[in-house]
């Protein structure tokens, strides 16, 4: 879910982008407004969903561990 909306968002900037033509030429500080929205907006999504995703697999790996074997629990888990 997280996953799709970020791609979704991410895969319509650039059709945004290219019905406005004048929102490619806006500048911030000499730096294209395009540039700053891709390095301060979507940058930080990414990194969020990549958490998330490492985060639910580490608990569905120690969930797979307990019902494997659910003696020999690991210390760090």
């Amino acid at each position: 879910m997280c996953l799709t909306l970020a791609l979704t968002v991410t895969a319509s900037f650039p059709v945004i982008a290219a019905m406005a033509p004048a929102v490619t030429r806006i500048t911030v500080a000499g730096v294209p407004l395009t540039l700053i929205v891709l390095g301060f907006a979507f940058y930080p999504v990414f990194l969020a969903v990549g958490w998330f995703y490492n985060r639910q697999a580490r608990q569905l790996e120690v969930r797979f561990t307990d019902l494997v074997d659910p003696a020999s629990r690991r210390p760090d888990a």
